[in-house]
């Protein structure tokens, strides 16, 4: 088993795999931090009424990220709040800020969020099962 402090590094590792993901708009990167196999994958976008669920919605929504962004300028994560339950199952929350362009042309595109995500352990390895993004709410 592996050490919490160990756990803890590998689970902020991630949290820069999305981070990085997202500024560079890398898909192969942000799809790699999921458990494929896993059955009840779910991911809750702020922008979608309904959550995407299993790994092709979650595959398809990475995919079309270029369709409404031409590029990323910056994506920062603060008040980082990670928590291993158990061992097997750890819970991340934290802020987002992100800044790039449009794919259409018309201008900068900013967005502000928090968001959970859920990770377990697979075969020695952290990989995301859920994730849920919400608008940050009044100040």
């Amino acid at each position: 088993m592996a050490s919490v402090d160990t756990d803890r590094q590998q689970l902020t590792a991630l949290l820069e795999q999305y981070r990085a993901g997202f500024e560079a708009l890398d898909v192969a990167k942000l799809q790699a931090l999921w458990d494929r196999e896993y059955p009840q994958l779910l991911y809750v976008p702020q922008e979608r009424a309904k959550a995407v669920r299993g790994w092709m919605g979650i595959a398809k929504y990475y995919d079309g990220l270029r369709a409404h962004l031409a590029r990323a300028t910056r994506m920062t994560l603060d008040d980082v709040t990670l928590d291993l339950m158990g061992g097997e199952v750890a819970f991340a929350f934290f802020t987002y800020h992100f800044e790039g362009e449009r794919a259409d042309g018309t201008g900068p595109f900013t967005n502000d969020g928090r968001v959970s995500f859920l990770f377990h352990r697979k075969a020695g390895t952290w990989k995301a099962i859920h994730y849920h993004e919400s608008a940050p709410g009044p100040h």
